[in-house]
């Protein structure tokens, strides 16, 4: 993937979701079949929102996810502890979409190695202006989605546990299931995480 891909910026639907994304694996590991598993959303509720359309718009944000694993993957993230699901659902957005993934690398990573303990909207105004350079689509949000964008960006850190609740950026300890299955995936490295590759 070049830096001039278009940015898929639809993770705003939701954040990392991680019990959500959990259930949803679980039933697709026993139905096996992603409509099946739409259907049992809807007739169960699984992600139990309050309206039918959330509930939709959430369930395919998921499924978007969680279709880039092979099922190996997909029965690590139901098997694994809660650090290792948030460790697994982080490395499954950042693969997904590239804005996440650069700004990990360049920002969280760089700052992490340089020992800058913290992050803040001065970072992300940084990288979002440096990248709108190369990627036009990003002039022609509005200023309401350009906060949005950062502010589930930093939500997502928050809850895989790369940034405290006070935006300090918290060292990785990856377990050897998740490093085994970051390696053997092989299409992004494990500088998507603050911690010394």
């Amino acid at each position: 993937m070049t830096t001039t891909d278009k940015y898929l910026l639809s993770f705003t639907a939701a954040g990392l979701m991680i019990n959500e994304s959990v259930r949803i694996a679980e039933e697709y590991l026993k139905l096996g079949d992603w409509d099946l598993v739409n259907q049992s959303n809807k007739e169960k509720n699984l992600l139990q929102s309050r309206t039918t359309s959330r509930s939709q718009r959430v369930f395919q944000e998921i499924k978007i996810r969680l279709r880039i694993l092979s099922d190996y993957q997909i029965q690590a993230l139901v098997d694994g502890n809660i650090e290792e699901q948030k460790q697994i659902l982080w490395f499954i957005v950042c693969k997904r979409y590239q804005f996440i993934r650069e700004f990990a690398i360049e920002v969280i990573h760089e700052k992490f190695l340089s020992m800058k303990s913290g992050v803040d909207d001065v970072d992300f105004d940084g990288f979002f202006i440096r990248k709108a350079d190369w990627h036009p689509e990003l002039n022609e949000i509005t200023a309401s989605t350009k906060t949005k964008l950062k502010t589930v960006l930093f939500r997502m850190m928050r809850e895989a546990g790369i940034l405290s609740q006070t935006n300090e950026i918290i060292p990785s300890l990856l377990s050897s299931r998740v490093v085994d299955l970051i390696k053997n995936d092989g299409s992004i490295g494990f500088d998507i995480f603050p911690m010394y590759a």
